[in-house]
Formats: C-alpha cells, structure tokens, sequence
C-alpha cells in the first residue's frame, strides 16, 4: 500500500524522497516515479516538509521513527510527519511526544480502503490532529483518496480505524459463515455472492474482496488473517483502556487464532471462509 500511496503523491506533481527498509524497494519506486531514494529514514525526513510513513505494525513504526537514523532523528522544526499504520493509539502518543520535541507536529491517518482503492484514489483517510496540520497535509493526502475526515487531535485517528476495523473483522467472518451455509444448502458460490453482495449487507468490503471469497487461494493475500490478529488484539486492548465492551470483536478473535493454529496466518482474511469449509 505505501508504495502505491507514494506512486499517487509523485503523480499529484509533489517532488518525493524515498525511503524502505528494503534499499532496493526505495530504489526501484524512485526511478519509476522520477523521485530520489534515501540510504534511511532520517536522510529522507531531513529532505522533507512532510513525511509520509505506511507500515505494518507498532514495532515496523518504531523501527522506523525512533534511533539515530529514524525518521524522528531528521525531521526539520516545522515540518509534519504523517503515518497511516494501523497502530495502538498508545504509540501514536509516545512518538507524537518525541516529533514535538523536535519543533515538528505529527498527524496519525490511517486509511479505511484496499490496495485497489489505492490505485482508483478512492481511500478514506482518518487524521488526527491539529486543524492548521491536517490542512496543511490535505493536499498530500487527497492526491490518495477521495475522502479526509479530520476526526480529532492526534490519536484520534487511530482510536476510529480500530473501531472501523472492528465491523470490518465482523463483517468478513460473517460472510465467510454465511457463504459456506449457503453452499452446503446447495447455492453455487457465485449465485451466492451474488445475492450476498447486492443485499443490504453489501458493504464495499463485501465488493472489493469478491474475488478473494470466490477464488480462495488464487489470488496474492491483500489483508492477511496475521494482520487482522494484530488489529484484533489493538482493538480489545483499546477497549480494555477505554471500558467498552467488545465480545463479538472478542469472538471473532478467537475464530482468526483458530484459523491461525490450522496454518492460514498468511492467507487473506477471506479465507476464513476455507477455514470453515475445510478445518
């Protein structure tokens, strides 16, 4: 998603600096999109007015943000770091502390959306944090998406993408039960879809992930059920924070540990669908 995230800026005419853990990766998109690549994350930060960070988890963000060549180290007084991980709103706070300390600001704006959503520029961005940053981004972050909702201070929008993520997670297990029932009540899969998807359950995940739930296995995982377990344990940790009661969130991680324990961490997460048909 980043790198089509950083294909999107370098198209809108911004000029981009970039850098990944993996030299080659950084390399191979600059000479695609006219950009420059950097040997670490403080090169590119000190290159920048604003940088934008698209990782796994909290500890890829760390790895990236904090230490002598993390992006925190290079980053101008006045500039503005943005990261669109899917992280604890407790990391979002701790690096928001240490950019401040810098004299920058730091917006947290993960993405509602799939790698296809990417490409048509159809992302829905959640920021956090002050209005003057948020607006000062905006431009950046709508050259990605097609909508930006500023939802509060920073944190916020991490707080709200966990809440999102929990329907989503509900969502794809649903479907996936209720695919199977409709299959061992002698409905062909595709019929099935059908119906599903043109019903008031059709959400646009229900659209984008069709392909994923009709041809399990044939097609690269665009959201892995490991990725669904790490966000899973963020949300109820959240709510464990925040006092809110969450046992569908609490039972759909159990089904993704189950599906994990019979060897589909890496798949996408709808073959939780082929983990009910087969395991």
């Amino acid at each position: 998603m980043g790198s089509r995230i950083a294909k999107n800026v370098a198209d809108a005419g911004f000029p981009i600096v970039l850098y990944n853990r993996t030299p080659s990766a950084a390399s191979e998109l600059a000479a695609e999109v006219g950009g420059t690549a950097a040997a670490t994350a403080a090169e590119a930060a000190a290159a920048a007015a604003v940088t934008l960070s698209s990782l796994a988890d909290d500890a890829a963000v760390r790895a990236v943000y904090e230490g002598p060549d993390g992006l925190i180290a290079g980053l101008q007084a006045g500039s503005v770091a943005v990261d669109m991980s899917t992280i604890d709103p407790t990391t979002v706070a701790d690096i928001d502390t240490q950019i401040q300390a810098k004299g920058a600001s730091f917006v947290d704006a993960p993405v509602s959306g799939s790698t296809a959503s990417v490409e048509t520029k159809a992302l829905l961005i959640m920021a956090g944090g002050s209005e003057a940053d948020v607006e000062r981004v905006r431009p950046i972050l709508e050259a990605t998406s097609s909508s930006l909702v500023r939802v509060g201070d920073v944190g916020a929008g991490s707080s709200i993408k966990l809440a999102v993520n929990a329907i989503i997670f509900g969502l794809d297990i649903s479907v996936a039960e209720a695919l199977v029932l409709a299959e061992r009540a002698g409905i062909d899969r595709s019929i099935a879809y059908n119906v599903i998807a043109g019903s008031a359950v059709g959400a646009p995940m229900v659209q984008y992930r069709r392909a994923q739930f009709e041809q399990p296995g044939e097609l690269p995982a665009s959201f892995t059920i490991d990725l669904a377990i790490k966000d899973l344990k963020l949300i109820l940790e959240l709510a464990r924070r925040s006092g809110a009661p969450m046992p569908q969130t609490e039972r759909n991680l159990e089904v993704m540990s189950n599906a994990v324990a019979h060897g589909r961490g890496d798949e996408d997460i709808a073959a939780v669908a082929e983990h009910f048909r087969k395991d």
